[in-house]
C-alpha cells in the first residue's frame, strides 16, 4: 500500500474537469488499496468530491481568500510527512506552488498533472502572468518533478513542446457514467418532462463548462447555418460559466434566430446531467483546446455519437467509427453537423454502441488506477517502469 497526498487548488461543482476526474482518481486508488489523502480549497464542493469522501478518501478542504491560503499552506507541510508521495494537480495557483516546494523540502517523489496547462491555447491566455508565475513558480516545480502526467499523447506533446525532459506518464482519465437501456428510458422522459420544448426533437447537445475555450461562438455559426435544414433537431446548451460570459454567449444564438431551437439549461450535475445524456441523439464540443475532454468520454460512455474538433485528443473517433473530429472552424464543423444529422436513426445508434465499447475496453477508472499506481510504486523503487512512462 503507498500513501499518497494529492492536491489541487479548487474541485467546484461549476468548474467541470478534473472537478471530475481529479476525485474519482483518488476515488479508484483507494479502492485498489492504497491510501489517498486529497487536499483542496473550501467552496462548494463537485459530487465527485463528496463521493470520494464517502468511500474512504481523506479529504482534507481549507479556507482561503480569494487562491491564498496559509492554512493549506501548513496543511500541505504536515501532511506530506505523513505521506510516501504527492502528486499535485494543475499548474498557475498557489496551492500548486507551495506542493511544489513542500515536496522538494520533505524530499518526496512529486508527480504533477499539468490538467491542460500546459497546452499553447491556454498559455496564451492571460499569457504574462503565466510567463511569470513560471519564471518565479512553477517552472523549478516541474524541472523538480519525479514525473509528469499527460492525459493525452496531445498533451505528451505540449509537455515536450514547453521544454520538459521529465519522464512523461501518459495515463488517461476514466469514465464511471452507464445505465441500462430501462434507465435511459426514465432519464429521457424525465429531460422532456422538464423541458417540454425539446419534447418531441431529437436533441443535440453540448454539455461542458461554458468558457472561452469551448468554442461556442463557432457552434453559434454551424448551428446557424444547419438548423434550418433540420427542424426536427433541437439544440441543448447545458453548463454554466460567468454571467457575463452566458449573456454574451446567448446573444450570440439570438443575433441568428436560433432561439426557437435553442434551450439553455444551465448548469447539470448528478442525476439531471444523465438525463440530459439519455435524451441527447448526438454530443458536440467544438472546443479549442482540452488535455482530454471529459464530457467527450462519458458521452461515449452513454452510447452517445460525438462530434469533436482537434482541439481535443479524440481521434478514436474517426477510428472506432463512433463521431467526427474535425478542424476548428465552422466550416468543417458545418459539415459534420449535416452528415450526422442526415443518419438515419439506426446508423447514429450503431456509432453511440461502437462508442460505448470503446470507453468500456479503455477508460474504465480501476485500468487507470492500476496504471497510476503503477508510475507511483515504480518512482518509489517498488517495480519497473511502466509501459506509458516515456522517457523521451
Amino acid at each position: 500500500m503507498i500513501t499518497v497526498l494529492q492536491t489541487i487548488s479548487g474541485i467546484y461543482e461549476h468548474t467541470g474537469g478534473p472537478a471530475e476526474s481529479v476525485p474519482r482518481l483518488c476515488s479508484a486508488l483507494k479502492d485498489s488499496g492504497h491510501a489517498v489523502i486529497l487536499a483542496t480549497l473550501a467552496g462548494k464542493l463537485s459530487s465527485s468530491a463528496l463521493e470520494c469522501q464517502d468511500n474512504g478518501v481523506d479529504l482534507r478542504v481549507y479556507p482561503h481568500i480569494k487562491h491564498c491560503s496559509l492554512p493549506i499552506c501548513s496543511g500541505i507541510l504536515q501532511l506530506s510527512r505523513e505521506v510516501d508521495l504527492i502528486h499535485g494537480h494543475g499548474l498557475w495557483e498557489p496551492t500548486n506552488w507551495v506542493t511544489g516546494l513542500v515536496a522538494r523540502y520533505v524530499k518526496r517523489p512529486l508527480v504533477i498533472s499539468p490538467r491542460g496547462s500546459l497546452e499553447p491555447l491556454r498559455l496564451e491566455h492571460s499569457a504574462w502572468k503565466k510567463k511569470a508565475a513560471g519564471i518565479f513558480f512553477d517552472n523549478s516545480c516541474l524541472r523538480y518533478a519525479s514525473c509528469i502526467h499527460a492525459c493525452s499523447d496531445m498533451e505528451y506533446e505540449s509537455i515536450r513542446s514547453y521544454g520538459l525532459k521529465n519522464p512523461v506518464a501518459v495515463i488517461p482519465n476514466g469514465v464511471s457514467y452507464t445505465f441500462t437501456p430501462v434507465e435511459k428510458d426514465i432519464y429521457r422522459n424525465r429531460f422532456f418532462c422538464r423541458y417540454p420544448e425539446v419534447n418531441g426533437k431529437k436533441v443535440l447537445l453540448f454539455l461542458s463548462r461554458l468558457s472561452w475555450e469551448k468554442g461556442l461562438p463557432l457552434l453559434a455559426e454551424a448551428w446557424a447555418r444547419t438548423a434550418p435544414q433540420f427542424v426536427d433537431w433541437h439544440l441543448v446548451i447545458a453548463g454554466s460559466g460567468t454571467v457575463q460570459y452566458e449573456n454574451e454567449m446567448k446573444s450570440h444564438f439570438e443575433e441568428r434566430n436560433l432561439s426557437k431551437c435553442v434551450t439553455w439549461t444551465g448548469l447539470l450535475r448528478g442525476s439531471d446531467k444523465l438525463d440530459a445524456f439519455a435524451a441527447a441523439d448526438l454530443f458536440i464540443l467544438p472546443t479549442h483546446s482540452e488535455n482530454f475532454g471529459i464530457a467527450i468520454a462519458e458521452a461515449l460512455a452513454l452510447g452517445v455519437p460525438t462530434i469533436t474538433t482537434h482541439g481535443a485528443p479524440w481521434n478514436e473517433l474517426l477510428s472506432h467509427k463512433c463521431g467526427w473530429w474535425v478542424p476548428i472552424d465552422v466550416e468543417n464543423i458545418t459539415t459534420a453537423l449535416h452528415q450526422a444529422l442526415s443518419m438515419p436513426d439506426e446508423e447514429l445508434k450503431s456509432m453511440g454502441a461502437r462508442g460505448k465499447d470503446l470507453i468500456s475496453n479503455k477508460y474504465t477508472w480501476p485500468a487507470i488506477a492500476s496504471q497510476m499506481g503503477d508510475v507511483y510504486r515504480w518512482l518509489l523503487g517498488q517495480g519497473d517502469k511502466p509501459f506509458c512512462v516515456n522517457l523521451n
